[in-house]
């Protein structure tokens, strides 16, 4: 199924030169009595180039022996780059009819990693509407919820920071509004202990077209608001959300990200026309060779805030690019998103700097994405055999790539 071939998805390459300063590298992070290349070219001050060819290559070597189907892609410098077809295995094994080969531009359930997509997706709101990360989130609620006292203390930068000791009572939208109302975990909103809970970006979501909403009726235009008061359902109230929640994502991040086919990208199964049976997406294999029937895409249209987008990985890292060059939010917000690790899960030290990541695993899925500066790249299998998961992975792989000029 593979080939030895390369090429270059774009007629541009980039060679990106820079001087390494050996202050970036700690001792007790060479592994062994070998140092790396590029730890001996740092100590020797020899100029250094990035090699998207090797990176792509130790890729395959890595993720083919061991997963069912997998896709990637590496954005260097803006410009997209894969080998072959980006990836190999199946994204429907030949059990499944049709079946489908995997690849840099199959889509497939990401799981978590949708909830940098969501982080991005709210920073954009908030400087579009001129608010800051520390504006109240409450200010954003539907009509009728009655925020406890400790919920009106949190912050954007809480909620999307995971820092809030928010309650999941694991009922899904309809134990939301408890989430909101009742308690809390005392200790963990009083210390801000990171606790990476889905009910943190399920309620972001939404929470972002209330923004949208109410800073548009503060200017004049309050159609949206009071479709969303209209609403004498939570029901009715929720699939009104998801759709605006949708949109604001469609118009602000894909759009903006050049992304093909925006309007119908969604947190559910789809191709080029639309929405499609989750029979017929890609699935979700319990093995890399077993006959086993795959897991169908569920549904997370009304809520994806969390979970649940359903992309491709040459999608994903190009979102990851044009958020690198401040395409959809600005360099403040990029910054604050590292900083504060908004819409990432942590970072990492390597002989490049530090690299953050954001990763995702359920559903038989396993999904990486890394931004390394100019360089970001995204990872997604079907299968969970490989450790594609784990950061270290990719930030070792990635590291092995720089070669003197």
């Amino acid at each position: 199924m593979k080939t030895n071939f390369f090429k270059v998805l774009s007629m541009s390459v980039i060679f990106g030169a820079a001087l390494l300063s050996t202050g970036c590298k700690k001792e007790d992070e060479i592994m062994g009595d070998v140092e790396p290349e590029a730890v001996r070219s740092a100590k020797l001050g020899i100029p250094t180039k990035f090699d998207q060819v090797k990176f792509a290559q130790l890729i395959e070597d890595y993720m083919e022996p061991q997963v069912a189907g997998f896709g990637y892609a590496i954005y260097n410098n803006g410009v997209e780059y894969y080998g072959t077809n980006g990836g190999d295995g199946w994204a429907r094994k030949k059990i499944e009819t049709p079946f489908q080969l995997h690849g840099a531009t199959v889509e497939q359930e990401i799981v978590n990693t949708t909830q940098f997509v969501t982080a991005v997706s709210v920073i954009r709101a908030l400087e579009k509407y001129n608010l800051t990360l520390s504006t109240k989130v409450h200010t954003y609620l539907p009509k009728g919820w009655v925020p406890s006292a400790k919920f009106k203390e949190l912050t954007f930068q809480r909620m999307l920071s995971h820092r809030t000791g928010l309650i999941n009572h694991n009922g899904g939208l309809s134990t939301l509004r408890q989430t909101v109302e009742g308690p809390l975990q005392n200790t963990e909103f009083d210390q801000q202990v990171r606790d990476d809970d889905n009910v943190n970006y399920e309620l972001l979501a939404i929470i972002l077209p209330y923004v949208q909403a109410k800073e548009l009726a503060k200017q004049g235009n309050s159609n949206m608001l009071n479709m969303l008061d209209s609403k004498n359902n939570e029901t009715d109230l929720f699939k009104t959300v998801a759709m605006y929640y949708r949109e604001f994502v469609r118009f602000n991040v894909f759009i903006p990200a050049g992304l093909s086919n925006p309007y119908v990208i969604g947190w559910r199964a789809w191709d080029n026309s639309g929405d499609i049976s989750a029979s017929l997406g890609t699935k979700g294999y319990p093995s890399k060779d077993g006959e086993e029937p795959g897991i169908s895409k569920t549904d997370n249209n009304l809520n994806g805030g969390a979970t649940g987008l359903y992309i491709s990985a040459a999608q994903f890292a190009q979102i990851q690019s044009a958020v690198s060059q401040f395409k959809i939010v600005s360099l403040n917000g990029l910054n604050a998103m590292k900083q504060h690790l908004l819409g990432f899960d942590d970072k990492i030290g390597g002989d490049k700097g530090i690299y953050y990541w954001k990763k995702g695993v359920g559903s038989n899925c396993e999904t990486m994405a890394f931004d390394f500066g100019k360089i970001q790249v995204a990872v997604f299998a079907n299968s969970q055999q490989s450790q594609i998961s784990s950061p270290q992975v990719l930030a070792d792989l990635y590291d092995q790539c720089w070669i003197p000029l």
